[in-house]
């Protein structure tokens, strides 16, 4: 992916990001509450994923293969964060005070643009990631392995907001996160949820993505590393 293209989707980006942020503001202005501000912090987390993904296209080529590997094991550590956001609907408050009738709507509205967002980021991110593999492993290889990741986020949805972890906890607490992801893998017979919202989740992304044919984007990246 050329760097000319690389940049126009970041502007607009950019852009989408900075309206979405002043409607929330007004919305505190408005309602006088900051109760939804925590969706800053999850755009943040969102905006991870597509960072590192930039540093992998603008260093391709002068960073050797094993940088490319370990900052690509960053980039799906981090990814998550960004489908992550479509569960926040669940925080849209159906108890509004009798002064803001229709604030329920206008969160709601909220939630779901801030959740595009994010999703764009990350869509954004997995672009240039399946460009970068295409150049690594080929074309097939780099279907499956962005699948795969797809399939893996969607599993890290689960243990953020099923079960509370962070994509940090997995330098601070492995040993936690590795006893988590075993006892609600295994056996599969008792843990139907996990598998369902593994799913639901991955169905959601894949359906998106095949719609934006981001999965068919061609290659720009030379197949030379260091």
């Amino acid at each position: 992916m050329k760097h000319k293209v690389v940049n126009h989707y970041l502007r607009v980006l950019v852009y989408i990001t900075i309206v979405d942020s002043l409607i929330l503001l007004v919305r505190n202005l408005v309602v006088g509450s900051n109760h939804f501000n925590f969706l800053f912090w999850n755009l943040f987390l969102a905006i991870i994923p597509m960072g590192v993904a930039l540093l992998l296209h603008y260093f391709y080529g002068k960073w050797g293969k094993l940088a490319i590997i370990l900052g690509s094991c960053l980039w799906l550590l981090f990814y998550p964060n960004a489908p992550y956001m479509i569960s926040d609907t669940i925080h849209v408050d159906e108890n509004c005070p009798p002064a803001f009738q229709n604030l329920q709507i206008y969160d709601a509205l909220i939630i779901f643009l801030l959740a595009i967002l994010a999703l764009l980021y990350g869509f954004f991110s997995l672009k240039i990631m399946k460009n970068i593999f295409s150049c690594m492993f080929g074309r097939k290889w780099s279907l499956f392995i962005i699948n795969f990741c797809v399939v893996l986020s969607s599993f890290g949805i689960y243990l953020g907001r099923i079960l509370r972890l962070n994509s940090w906890d997995l330098f601070t607490h492995p040993m936690v996160v590795l006893k988590s992801i075993f006892d609600h893998l295994f056996p599969i017979s008792k843990n139907p949820t996990t598998y369902v919202i593994i799913f639901l989740f991955s169905f959601i992304q894949f359906s998106l993505l095949l719609l934006m044919k981001d999965l068919e984007e061609p290659v720009g990246y030379s197949k030379e590393l260091n």
